[in-house]
């Protein structure tokens, strides 16, 4: 855990901090961190409108890595604090997610609307979803859907986003296709971004239980 943070929030890195409770995405860098007895703390500059936003909120904090030509993913969860009026104090870091050669995480627990392909339209639970695409299993027959395809992703129980797919590839050996999304509005990628991250905080709520 330690190497990864080490590793993650370097002096200098650039992070986006989502608040929990809802709201927008912001910006910071990373001014230090300090990990002892586990126990984490990172200080990040942001402006000062993010200071006052994000002041006592729980927050995840995501930072992209690059490997050669590889990109990578790190989530982490904390309760944000103040410091002064250009950088906060996150406390209790813990990681949630590293995900290597992806920008985003992918999770479960959602579905999507299929449009009408020669019959009613359709609602199916996704096999994994993160902003970028969506992995659903092919019916019995086949993928008979033509791009793109309008499509209504359902986001737990209240919250729906409306997107266009487009086939990315169809793995045949395991009965699933892959859906890239066009453009998604900066607050529809947030949806989906605070959907996934919720839902990795609950399994890591439920294997610290």
């Amino acid at each position: 855990m330690t190497a990864a943070l080490a590793e993650a929030l370097t002096s200098g890195r650039r992070v986006t901090l989502l608040p929990r409770s809802g709201g927008h995405s912001w910006a910071g860098t990373v001014r230090s961190w300090d990990a002892a007895n586990d126990h984490v703390v990172a200080q990040i500059y942001a402006e000062a409108d993010a200071i006052a936003s994000l002041d006592r909120h729980q927050v995840w904090l995501s930072t992209v890595s690059r490997i050669g030509d590889e990109y990578g993913v790190t989530i982490f969860a904390g309760r944000a604090f103040a410091v002064d009026n250009e950088s906060l104090k996150l406390e209790g870091v813990v990681r949630l997610a590293d995900e290597r050669r992806r920008r985003a995480v992918r999770v479960t627990g959602s579905s999507v609307t299929l449009p009408p392909a020669g019959g009613p339209a359709i609602r199916v639970a996704t096999l994994d979803i993160s902003r970028g695409a969506v992995r659903l299993p092919i019916g019995e027959g086949g993928w008979t859907y033509d791009d793109p395809l309008d499509l209504v992703v359902h986001l737990g129980d209240d919250q729906t986003i409306n997107v266009l797919g487009r086939l990315l590839r169809i793995d045949e050996s395991a009965g699933s296709v892959v859906l890239g999304f066009d453009y998604l509005p900066d607050r529809d990628a947030e949806k989906l971004d605070r959907f996934a991250l919720g839902q990795l905080s609950e399994v890591s709520s439920a294997a610290d239980a």
